[in-house]
């Protein structure tokens, strides 16, 4: 059996509080060979896009597909994304899953900024 994990990695704007996402489940379970599919909620207005990420222990974040509301699903080989905007819920299929699928996945919005972009990253300090 193949441990899937998912973490959430929320952003947060100045502008921008009432955009969230989080996951379904914090844990998930696979069989190799099998298909999995990992879900979160989402809320807020202005969605530009939605993505997942994968990490590894000790290994930097990896970008893996975007979704966008309204638009058909994305796929990256055994990884399909999809937006569905009527459940507000963002869903990563991994088809014949592979031990090597056993990592933390992300899933991240990206609000629309309107107004002042410099606010985007209020703890980001220029050197």
């Amino acid at each position: 059996m193949i441990l899937f994990y998912l973490t959430v990695l929320e952003l947060l704007t100045e502008s921008v509080f009432a955009n969230a996402i989080r996951p379904l489940s914090t844990e998930n379970h696979a069989f190799e060979g099998g298909k999995v599919t990992l879900s979160c909620n989402y809320n807020g207005s202005d969605i530009r896009s939605l993505q997942w990420y994968k990490q590894y222990p000790n290994t930097a974040t990896e970008f893996l597909l975007q979704a966008l509301e309204n638009f058909a699903p994305e796929r990256k080989g055994r990884y399909v994304a999809e937006a569905q905007k009527d459940k507000k819920q963002l869903n990563l299929q991994i088809s014949k899953t592979e031990v090597a699928d056993a990592a933390i996945y992300y899933c991240a919005l990206v609000p629309t900024v309107a107004g002042n972009p410099s606010t985007l990253y209020k703890n980001w300090h220029k050197p």
